[in-house]
């Protein structure tokens, strides 16, 4: 039986997060990584549960949303005096129900559609990386794909990285670009779904990394992205004037972001402070802040404990309405919610483990949004705004 609704899954931004979770950053230097000489292995398994919305602001009975397990596998192989092969490999499954569209109530306020059936689904990742370390600098070629049952991906990227001869400044420079395939299901059932669709996008990074003296370092970083082709989301729709439309973005949307780290170890305490800053803006009028601290605390020579908190808030596209009372003369409609003005609170405690020759690491995480967290005022908020939880288990293996 065929499904009548199948949403765009947030699979690689919920990848980013699980990474972004598991992590849990030493005090580390500020040059160019050298390599290691041992081979390893680690295996991440996490979980992430989307709260049920709100019933008094849905259109039906349905209100679950997304459940995501994720499994990740890396290998990392020394090979010869200079370079060093990695793999990496995720895969992840995902069930539940997504918002559709938002429709007007008898007052004129937002209410949310969900997609009428369970979404079942799967998405593999793979991506290789090969890597040379010289004296002062690292070259890195990496080539990857991402599948689903209506979408392939395929990238490619290159990073290079210089010390300075003092080994106390790092310039870095890196860039990638992917190719994607969009065939969404049951588009002969709907004729607002395209039959298939394909996008590209290309992204150019630059970092300064500096050791400011014995207890500090800093980093800042610069990226630019240009996204072009089939933009829209095939499986949203929006509501125009008493009329249900297909999801219509522009067809390319370049990005930039500027990012600031600093970390400083308290040696009184066997911590250290990490402190990150990033103003992101594209020309779809979006821009967003991030502010993050995290206290990394050891305790004894083993563990080593890392809460943390984030704020994140961000303003709407130009062409973004929860609705749309009229129709818009660019023909543009979106009530994506990752597209409205809201902000976000993030709270994590993450927790690692060394042993002789192995590691555990363990991360949850709680993701809180909300329209009255943005730093704008916000109109009409959208009822599609997500809340969830993220846990998150890991090993490694130094062979």
């Amino acid at each position: 039986m065929s499904k009548p609704f199948k949403p765009r899954r947030p699979g690689p931004a919920l990848t980013a997060l699980t990474a972004a979770a598991l992590a849990l950053p030493a005090y580390q230097r500020a040059e160019a990584a050298s390599r290691d000489e041992q081979a390893g292995v680690s295996v991440r398994a996490s979980h992430y549960t989307e709260d049920a919305l709100d019933r008094s602001q849905t259109a039906g009975d349905v209100t679950e949303r997304f459940d995501i397990t994720v499994g990740q596998a890396k290998g990392r192989l020394p090979v010869g005096q200079r370079f060093e092969l990695s793999l990496d490999a995720a895969y992840e499954t995902l069930s539940g129900a997504s918002p559709w569209f938002i429709e007007p109530d008898e007052n004129g306020e937002p209410v949310q559609v969900m997609s009428g059936a369970t979404i079942d689904d799967a998405r593999t990742d793979l991506l290789a990386t090969v890597s040379r370390y010289g004296d002062r600098d690292t070259v890195s070629a990496s080539v990857g794909t991402s599948r689903e049952d209506d979408y392939l991906s395929y990238n490619l990227g290159l990073k290079w990285s210089r010390d300075t001869a003092s080994r106390q400044t790092t310039w870095s420079l890196g860039a990638s670009a992917s190719d994607d395939v969009i065939t969404p299901t049951d588009s002969d059932r709907f004729p607002l779904r395209p039959e298939e669709e394909s996008k590209q996008s290309y992204s150019l990074v630059g970092s300064l990394s500096r050791i400011l003296g014995k207890l500090t370092t800093w980093q800042t970083a610069l990226s630019l992205r240009y996204l072009t082709g089939f933009l829209s989301d095939p499986y949203k729709q929006a509501f125009v004037d008493g009329t249900i439309l297909a999801d219509s973005r522009p067809d390319s949307r370049w990005q930039a972001a500027l990012s600031t780290r600093l970390r400083r170890r308290v040696t009184w305490a066997q911590a250290s402070l990490h402190a990150d800053y990033r103003y992101f803006v594209d020309e779809w009028e979006v821009n967003s802040h991030t502010v993050k601290l995290a206290w990394h605390q050891g305790i004894g020579s083993r563990w080593e404990l890392a809460p943390s908190l984030r704020y994140y808030s961000q303003s709407q596209a130009f062409f973004y309405r929860p609705f749309y009372l009229q129709e818009r003369d660019d023909g543009l409609y979106s009530s994506d919610y990752r597209l409205s003005p809201y902000g976000a609170l993030t709270y994590a405690l993450s927790a690692h483990y060394q042993g002789e020759g192995w590691s555990l690491v363990g991360a949850v995480q709680r993701y809180d949004s909300e329209a009255s967290l943005a730093i704008d005022s916000v109109g009409l908020a959208n009822p599609g705004l997500v809340d969830f939880t993220l846990v998150s288990f890991g090993v490694e293996w130094r062979l």
